[in-house]
């Protein structure tokens, strides 16, 4: 039996003098990427795990100079970091990153599958060629992922793999017939991939954000009046709508030494909107 000294000790939580607030979650030194993460929820999760002392790789489509400030912040934090832009969802970026990462860095430890585009039509509206553009979007991009990074985390006998999803991918979405599809195979692909990979010390799981307090362009939102907000928002059962680092927090715990034994698993940050059906 432990000795009670000990073990009074080692439970209490460690001074600035003892130990550095960014490595209690054992990433210092580590290498992250994620996808999607020039603005909103991707960056918050970046910069928060460059807070915890990982090295990071932005990723962003379009807009290099927001992803470059993105990254410029990350180093004041005192951390490593690369700009790496294209669609995710194209195995010929990843394909790239996944160099990039190994000259600059040896390799990536961690991957966050966070970009996504979301179509908003019906049914009659979607067509053939938005069906198969959103799953490669929203599915097939986290497949590229898996794998360019999962042999090197299966070769050093460690890796921290989480997919952003969303509550379409549970509940369904009438005007996001291929975004809500993509996401309910996502999750599958969560589990699949966390059966395949723990062997090799791989974690695989899913953070579930819901309505967000994020920047949202009106063009590829137009549903989204102030009217339509307040409305969801008091379905809201926190009354508010979550923050992009709240999403983080909770990813920095799942790419960290103290998540070893969760795997497959889902944590929804959406202020308990997912338990209302």
């Amino acid at each position: 039996m432990a000795n009670a000294a000990v073990l009074e000790k080692s439970n209490k939580p460690a001074t600035l003098g003892q130990q550095s607030v960014k490595d209690d979650l054992g990433l210092t030194g580590k290498t992250a990427l994620v996808t999607g993460s020039g603005r909103n929820i991707g960056r918050a999760i970046l910069l928060e795990l460059a807070s915890r002392g990982a090295n990071v790789i932005v990723n962003a489509v379009g807009n290099e100079a927001e992803a470059s400030e993105v990254a410029r912040q990350a180093e004041r934090l005192g951390v490593r970091s690369l700009v790496a832009m294209g669609d995710a969802s194209d195995p010929a970026t990843i394909d790239q990153m996944r160099a990039r990462a190994q000259e600059a860095f040896g390799g990536v430890d961690i991957y966050v599958s966070n970009a996504a585009r979301r179509l908003y039509k019906d049914f009659f509206e979607t067509t053939n060629e938005d069906w198969h553009y959103y799953l490669n979007q929203q599915l097939t991009a986290s497949w590229y992922l898996a794998k360019a990074f999962a042999p090197g985390m299966r070769d050093r006998g460690w890796g921290r793999v989480v997919h952003i999803n969303g509550e379409d991918g549970w509940l369904g979405g009438r005007s996001r017939i291929p975004h809500s599809t993509g996401k309910g195979g996502l999750r599958t692909l969560t589990k699949c991939l966390a059966k395949a990979l723990g062997q090799y010390g791989i974690t695989v799981n899913d953070v579930s954000p819901g309505f967000m307090d994020t920047i949202r362009d009106p063009e590829t939102h137009p549903e989204l009046t102030p009217e339509r907000t307040a409305e969801i928002v008091r379905r809201i059962p926190i009354q508010r709508e979550p923050a992009p680092e709240e999403v983080a927090w909770a990813c920095a715990f799942l790419c960290s030494k103290r998540s070893a034994a969760i795997t497959g698993a889902v944590i929804h940050v959406d202020g308990g909107f997912f338990a209302l059906g």
